[in-house]
């Protein structure tokens, strides 16, 4: 049997709102009350304990699950809301902010509705009337009729900016509806709202923002700002994590997360381990370890970075075995440092190390262009064809500086050209006569040297391999039929 009669719920009013309404209604002496004639105990059903709630929506014919989206949880370290855990400071039960329009619509003061919505502590407006909400004169109280207490309703004052996109996106969220994108959909509020205001404070205000010290109006264009980018995913959140990198006042190549990234990194580093702030920090570590030089083991955000993804000249010195000097003007010939680049500047880049490091090993083995002929049993004049021609490419390209004093090769590249002529059929001995060598196919009218090469190293000309020469000089051919294709071409 429920208590009756009984007041109409509303879902968008916390449950503590509508049992102090039902309290006045029944006995005119206050929620605690009430909820000890229920046999509740008000002080458990005060912290949202589960239990105390369902007993109350039962006791007064509500639907516990609607008692249950209303209430909030408040433990002695935090605090938890629709089964997502939050902070405290982040949706509070406190009749703390009204608008005074909402109020005045709901008739008298036995009838004002605390709305769940205002609690939040990024709601500083009513996006129903567009004013700013009122600060209540007893801030710690748990329902409107002693947060007022017998003071007149605060003056509407009308905000002239457009509601910001979040507070329409927490509306719905609050509703039970949930349009957002797949990115957002199984984010929490606080995770949402938090790395929102979070971006969008250091955006609007520098990396050593201190978002406590915000006013309200600053606190909703901060998180506006920063949920227009938040909400469109994690490729939007790298551009404005690179924005913020590239702002900060850090110079040095030894300064650290802290100095690149500000509160951001102080808050994901320091400050968010008793709530998940959510992808925010994976985001924030992917791109610390994309644009600094981590050293292997390192702790970034929690996690150990086991490869190194970025070195700095002084530690790709010392990986590569290369002095520093050296390596500087070595990595200005191959485009790695600008030319112009001072000892200072050079000094605070970072070097991919997948690309970086594989170059400088090359180069450290390269082969001379003096001694390619030899390398792939090809004559000078051979060589220096497909030197011209690009078919071999030099590690520091002919037109950068330096490059006409050292022109070297890679091994893998000049290995690969010789892998591939190892895999060309071998040349039947008793067929030898009929074959000749791809110098003598050239000068008897096969074509130019680089064509037929290229012909036969792409299976466009039939090529074998004699088993007793190497390299280039291994490549036969049967010059009667290069010649019968070249004039049917």
């Amino acid at each position: 049997m429920s208590l009756w009669p009984n007041l109409s719920f509303h879902p968008e009013e916390t449950l503590l709102s509508y049992a102090d309404r039902l309290s006045v209604f029944h006995t005119g002496r206050g929620m605690e009350r009430l909820i000890r004639d229920l046999g509740i105990g008000a002080e458990h059903f005060t912290a949202g304990r589960e239990e105390t709630v369902i007993a109350f929506a039962r006791a007064v014919g509500i639907p516990s699950k609607d008692a249950q989206q209303s209430s909030i949880r408040v433990f002695s370290r935090g605090a938890s809301f629709r089964d997502e855990v939050i902070s405290k400071s982040f949706l509070s039960p406190r009749a703390a902010r009204y608008c005074p329009c909402c109020l005045a619509e709901d008739g008298p003061r036995s009838d004002h509705r605390f709305r769940l919505i205002w609690g939040f502590r990024h709601v500083v407006r009513c996006d129903r009337h567009s004013c700013w909400l009122v600060v209540a004169p007893h801030v710690d109280e748990i329902n409107l009729r002693l947060a007022l207490g017998t003071a007149p309703l605060g003056e509407a004052e009308a905000v002239e900016t457009e509601t910001p996109e979040y507070l329409s996106w927490l509306r719905t969220r609050l509703d039970g509806l949930n349009f957002s994108s797949s990115w957002m959909e199984n984010q929490t509020l606080e995770q949402v709202l938090d790395a929102s205001e979070m971006l969008g404070g250091i955006l609007q205000h520098g990396h050593k923002v201190a978002l406590s010290k915000l006013t309200p109006t600053e606190t909703e264009e901060a998180t506006d700002i920063g949920f227009s980018i938040y909400s469109e995913g994690p490729e939007a959140i790298e551009e404005s994590l690179d924005a913020i990198r590239k702002t900060s006042p850090a110079t040095a190549v030894q300064a650290g997360p802290l100095a690149y990234y500000g509160q951001l990194f102080d808050w994901l580093d320091r400050r968010s381990n008793a709530i998940n702030p959510g992808p925010i920090r994976d985001l924030l570590r992917d791109h610390i370890v994309k644009h600094s030089a981590i050293e292997p083991g390192t702790m970034v955000l929690g996690v150990e970075i086991s490869e190194r993804r970025y070195h700095t000249l002084h530690s790709l010195s010392a990986t590569v075995g290369i002095a520093r000097p050296r390596l500087s003007r070595l990595l200005k010939k191959l485009g790695e440092i600008p030319a112009g680049a001072t000892e200072v500047e050079s000094g605070n880049m970072v070097f991919e190390a997948a690309k970086t490091v594989p170059l400088i090993r090359a180069i450290k083995t390269a082969v001379s262009i003096h001694d390619v002929a030899e390398y792939i049993g090809a004559s000078k004049r051979q060589v220096e064809t497909l030197y011209r021609k690009g078919v071999i490419r030099p590690l520091i390209p002919r037109n950068g500086r330096g490059s006409v004093r050292q022109v070297v090769f890679a091994r893998e590249h000049l290995d690969g050209m010789l892998k591939r002529i190892s895999e060309l059929p071998e040349l039947d001995k008793g067929a030898e006569g009929k074959f000749h060598s791809i110098s003598y196919a050239c000068q008897r009218g096969a074509g130019h040297f680089k064509d037929v090469l290229s012909g036969i190293l792409e299976d466009r000309i039939p090529g074998f391999r004699h088993t007793g020469k190497i390299g280039i000089g291994a490549i036969y051919v049967d010059v009667g039929s290069v010649l019968l294709m070249k004039n049917f071409a």
